[in-house]
């Protein structure tokens, strides 16, 4: 993995089908490859008093906003009274 977190410069998610050429070594199993579909799983507790919303999103955001930059950017929006999420992210 590079620096910016592609693999071998290029592919910078992992993903379950496709991308063959990342999947060649024969001396190592499905799990043990450049690239897999096992996912990554993180588990966390959603306080409701103190987390307003969550934010999923993909490397088209985050290699251009921060955390940060991102609840800057939706906040402003709620508390305007904007509840569609989804009109909000299509900005």
């Amino acid at each position: 993995v590079s620096n910016d977190g592609r693999i071998n410069g290029g592919l910078n998610l992992s993903r379950a089908i496709g991308d063959h050429s990342y999947k060649q070594n024969k001396e190592l199993n499905d799990k043990e490859q450049m690239i897999t579909a096992l996912p990554d799983v993180k588990t966390l507790t959603v306080e409701p008093e103190k987390d307003q919303f969550m934010v999923l999103a993909c490397d088209g955001i985050w290699n251009f906003m921060s955390s940060q930059d991102v609840c800057d950017f939706i906040l402003p929006r709620l508390a305007e009274g904007r509840e569609r999420l989804s009109q909000i992210c299509e900005e």
